[in-house]
């Protein structure tokens, strides 16, 4: 009876109906004892084991913008998370549960980290997603960057890998027993042998929780982005499918006890922790260093460039061309854009034969958001007068 209850309860943690066989004559003393017998084993049926099999990956954080322009850094020295959410109540037995990560071609890399311990709050006996609580594991870098504590801290430990930032896949895995998976990027896992679909189970995982084992199209086809979390949106156990599951959102980490900083003041999507103008809706993270410099052929040629989209609708470009016969010390730099917000320009002119032009680009914002970055390493202090 009790093996028959337990594997009958509803997955999304509703309430169990549960009704015992009293004899109705219970005058012989046997009858009073198997009566009261019978009573203590209903209520103790209607409490759920804990466990962490009905769980989902609810935010995958790969990291500030500046950590995607930096110098390479260590797996440790990366502000990243993942955050956990359960689907129905008693999920908290995650001790020893871990993040499996793979890159874009399915091969496996380590794990993001493990947990050490189980966590405390079980949520409401009637609780569903996403209304139970979370589970944060993340590097110190990520404690500080949200500055509360996360449930589990992974530096230090054993093979330990960074979140791939342009395709992979984590999931969290129950001892043997896969429990959720995320995909993104050009993630497909057929292109290393090791699944039959390209975003299905490896050989040899076996489902925790019989949910649908085929996470379908990857989720957010250029990757994670910095800045941004990959946050789920829904969840139906019986028709996984990553893309449209899940989006990119300025990220909202929650640990087990209800902690964190998620207030948000000018209500632009960044909360006022990470914001470096969190009165001004045009600005959100510090700028970093420009990416994307990139030329198309024309005429007119083609050129753009980009700040992190993290950083707001505020930030304007300066652009600068000059000859590379003059590049060292930029003697005929010339301001071709200043305080532009496009982050384009179309060139109409084209250099004399034998000739070539180079470009220079950089970002402004506010003082508290960085203020201008430079032009890039080598350049000189003389650009700084070219666009004022």
């Amino acid at each position: 009876m009790l093996q028959a209850l337990r594997a009958s309860r509803p997955a999304g943690g509703e309430s169990l109906s549960l009704s015992a066989s009293v004899p109705r004559a219970i005058t012989p003393l046997r009858h009073l004892h198997h009566a009261v017998v019978g009573f203590v084993v209903s209520l103790f049926l209607v409490t759920p084991a804990a466990s962490s099999d009905r769980m989902v990956i609810q935010e995958v954080f790969v990291g500030p913008p500046a950590d995607g322009t930096s110098a390479p850094l260590t797996a440790d020295q990366r502000a990243q998370y993942v955050m956990l959410r359960m689907t129905s109540s008693f999920q908290n037995f995650v001790d020893r549960a871990s993040f499996r990560v793979e890159d874009a071609d399915g091969n496996l890399l380590g794990a993001f980290g493990s947990f050490t311990a189980s966590v405390a709050n079980a949520g409401t006996f009637d609780c569903a997603y996403p209304n139970c609580p979370a589970i944060m594991l993340g590097t110190q870098a990520a404690d500080n960057l949200f500055t509360f504590s996360f449930d589990q801290d992974v530096d230090g430990q054993a093979g330990r890998v960074a979140l791939p930032q342009a395709g992979g896949r984590v999931c969290f895995v129950n001892y043997s027993s896969v429990v959720d998976c995320v995909a993104w990027g050009n993630f497909d896992c057929t292109r290393s042998g090791n699944c039959a679909l390209a975003n299905g189970p490896r050989t040899g995982d076996r489902s925790a929780n019989g949910c649908d084992p085929d996470f379908g199209t990857p989720a957010s086809p250029a990757g994670l982005q910095y800045g941004f979390a990959l946050a789920r949106t829904t969840f139906n156990c019986l028709a996984n499918e990553n893309s449209t599951d899940f989006g990119l959102a300025y990220p909202r980490p929650v640990n087990n006890a209800g902690s964190n900083n998620n207030v948000d003041a000018d209500g632009d999507g960044l909360i006022d922790v990470l914001d470096c103008e969190d009165a001004n809706t045009s600005f959100h993270w510090p700028v970093a260093d420009l990416q994307n410099l990139t030329s198309e052929p024309g005429p007119p040629r083609a050129l753009s460039y980009s700040q992190a989209a993290a950083s707001g609708s505020g930030v304007t470009y300066d652009l600068v061309r000059g000859t590379i016969a003059h590049l060292a010390g930029f003697t005929d730099a010339l301001c071709l854009l200043n305080n532009d917000p496009t982050g384009s320009f179309q060139e109409a002119n084209d250099p004399l034969v034998g000739e070539g032009f180079y470009y220079l680009v950089r970002a402004n914002s506010t003082a508290a958001c960085g203020g201008t970055t430079s032009y890039g390493p080598g350049t000189s202090p003389a650009l700084d007068a070219v666009c004022p």
